[in-house]
């Protein structure tokens, strides 16, 4: 069985009791170099995930006798491994274990409900941002191309009344959240790794 689990937003602790017991009870583990260093004293073998996806694709159908956990950050289901093997494996090889993601934990931070909120990513694309700052309440997955600067840069040149929540680092000890408006946040030089929510005006 080919187990995907979602490990929570950063730190262990948001890992669900259903996950854990999976992680523990694999044979092999497979996951980025970071993830892999979060799960202690696990006794079978670990596998650090390539950028080349085929590989861990051929690699898990090579070895579909073995118990094997695929880990990853937040819910493998957004914008997450996720939808990548659940359309490349037989789903009756396939488990997939939702985790608290990124996107849960800094709504809860804020205490903002996430009703009707539109879930989007600017990983390897360049998002659509006429489309995507028309809605009221949004949360975008972002990458080291297309991030809090750049989206504030979006809501000015459009005279947008926006509020801009960027989480850094989230559920670990270095966590930051920032909240103010598009100007606030390009006033600041650098972010690290991040989400960002951004709020019509109340």
């Amino acid at each position: 069985m080919i187990n995907i689990i979602g490990l929570g937003p950063g730190e262990f602790n948001y890992l669900t009791k259903l996950g854990e017991k999976l992680i523990y009870s694999s044979d092999v583990l497979i996951g980025g170099k970071r993830n892999l260093e979060s799960i202690k004293d696990f006794k079978g073998e670990k596998i650090v995930l390539s950028t080349n996806l085929k590989e861990i694709l051929d690699y898990l159908k090579t070895n579909l006798h073995k118990n094997i956990s695929v880990i990853a950050s937040g819910d493998p289901s957004i914008y997450g491994i996720g939808k990548y093997l659940s359309n490349n494996i037989s789903h009756e090889n396939l488990n997939i274990v939702s985790g608290i993601s990124s996107l849960q934990y800094i709504f809860s931070k804020i205490f903002v409900d996430m009703n009707d909120v539109y879930i989007t990513s600017s990983h390897g694309k360049v998002p659509d941002f006429d489309y995507i700052l028309n809605h009221k309440k949004v949360c975008m997955v972002t990458d080291n191309k297309i991030g809090p600067h750049e989206i504030c840069k979006e809501i000015i040149n459009r005279n947008l009344n926006k509020i801009v929540v960027v989480g850094e680092n989230l559920s670990y000890q270095n966590e930051k959240i920032t909240i103010g408006k598009a100007e606030d946040i390009l006033s600041i030089n650098n972010f690290d790794m991040n989400v960002v929510v951004i709020l019509d005006e109340q």
